[in-house]
């Protein structure tokens, strides 16, 4: 490989992210291939069946075998007619079942979060900072204490795969959950589904993606930077304290 620079190329040699395959197979059925990088096979499929809403409860699933590229799982009572394939490729869309979801609640948060979220998100990629080309999600609890971080190539995955380590540590929400990738309706209703009360992006988010949120009322931030963030959707949760009383809610200028 070659750097081209200062109107010269120069040999150099460049780190890229890995990319694998994994079959879901549900009660003998192959179901969906997801593309994703290695790593977190188990919360990576228990994730994605759960929010697809395929099971409401780990207790449905009876047993689980993992092996190269294919993680079998035998559920009680499957819902819906299945979910058909999706790949982690940003310009194909995500089309799927969904976990059922109410409204959240409400949860007082410190405005000063979504930047201390997204600074433990940043100092704990460590793929992203070898080589880039790689999403990130990080979940934490109502007071912003990381409870895991998960990569990958697709920023759903990455999401999946916090939905299925929260799953198998019996993590129970309300939780707050930063991620790299732009917001789009699928990935609002992900986080809610999850149980996010605080969804808090790098990058921007669609329209659909924030009428889903306020749908949800859930908290929505967009463009998180160290010196602050833009705030979307439901800034009610983002109060401005003094010692134990609340002032006022977070006013959005335009």
């Amino acid at each position: 490989m070659y750097r081209y620079e200062k109107g010269r190329f120069r040999p150099q040699t460049f780190e890229t992210p890995r990319e694998a395959e994994l079959t879901l197979v549900l009660n003998g059925s192959p179901l969906v291939r997801l593309a994703h990088s290695p790593g977190e096979e188990v919360e990576l499929g228990l994730g994605f069946l759960w929010l697809a809403g395929v099971f409401d409860r780990l207790e449905q699933v009876r047993w689980l075998h993992r092996r190269e590229g294919v993680l079998e799982l035998e559920v009680a009572a499957p819902a819906g007619t299945g979910v058909p394939l999706r790949t982690s490729a940003c310009g194909m869309g995500i089309v799927y079942g969904e976990r059922g979801v109410g409204e959240l609640p409400f949860v007082a948060l410190e405005p000063e979060l979504p930047v201390a979220l997204h600074r433990q998100l940043r100092e704990g990629a460590v793929r992203y900072r070898r080589h880039r080309g790689i999403h990130g999600a990080a979940l934490f609890d109502a007071e912003g204490r990381l409870l895991h971080l998960a990569e990958d190539i697709g920023r759903h995955n990455a999401v999946d795969k916090l939905a299925g380590r929260a799953l198998l540590e019996g993590w129970r929400p309300p939780f707050l959950l930063a991620v790299t990738g732009r917001i789009s309706r699928e990935m609002a209703h992900k986080a809610a589904a999850l149980g996010a009360v605080l969804l808090a992006s790098r990058t921007g988010a669609t329209e659909n993606g924030l009428a889903e949120a306020e749908r949800r009322n859930l908290t929505v931030c967009t463009y998180v930077r160290p010196t602050g963030y833009r705030v979307n959707a439901s800034p009610g949760r983002l109060l401005v304290r003094s010692g134990e009383e609340v002032l006022e809610a977070v006013r959005v200028e335009e």
